[in-house]
């Protein structure tokens, strides 16, 4: 991978010094063999996939969070991650995927649960097309191929619900009280 060539040199040509010196040296050879790993993953992330973030901040090669909502791990039984109501049956197997998942559905955006609003927001990031869907679960999954521009995307689509939740939240609130005032005249 061209993108990386020069680091990958640069950490092999330390990991030899330090493994020429290993009887005289009290660094961990191999903590520093798995940082350097991380990096040259957090680089592929960054140059192969075009996702917007900092390689040095990449801590392992199998599993990231980026912030509650988005995770890049790999998926599969051998990893025992796997997807649990996927919407076609379909499971990955061995592949590495960028996880976008609310456990909480509709709470992210309020506790009055406005469900038709989170599945138009649900709706929008399924536009970017996840390779698999758990709908039940409200997780979506895609292909490193296909991951880079909801990645990049995802805090701006994120904002502009929540600047518009305030609205919708006031305009369900109106639909409350009113149901309720409703129920209040009828049992008059």
């Amino acid at each position: 991978m061209k993108y990386i060539i020069k680091e990958e040199e640069a950490y092999k040509e330390i990991i030899e010094t330090l493994k020429k010196y290993k009887d005289i040296i009290v660094y961990d050879i191999r903590e520093l063999e798995d940082k350097a790993n991380n990096h040259l993953f957090g680089i592929e992330l960054e140059k192969k996939y075009g996702l917007n973030l900092k390689a040095k901040d990449i801590n392992s090669l199998s599993w990231n969070k980026f912030g509650d909502y988005l995770s890049i791990g790999l998926w599969g039984k051998k990893y025992n991650r796997t997807i649990s109501c996927e919407d076609n049956g379909k499971q990955p197997d061995d592949e590495l995927l960028l996880r976008i998942s609310f456990p909480t559905g509709a709470y992210i955006f309020g506790n009055d649960y406005g469900v038709d609003f989170f599945k138009e927001f649900f709706l929008e990031l399924k536009s970017y097309n996840p390779k698999y869907i758990d709908t039940v679960n409200c997780g979506l999954y895609f292909s490193m191929d296909n991951a880079g521009k909801i990645f990049n995307d995802f805090k701006c689509i994120l904002d502009k619900y929540h600047v518009k939740n305030k609205e919708d939240a006031k305009r369900r609130k109106i639909i409350k009280i009113k149901k309720e005032l409703k129920a209040l005249e009828v049992s008059m």
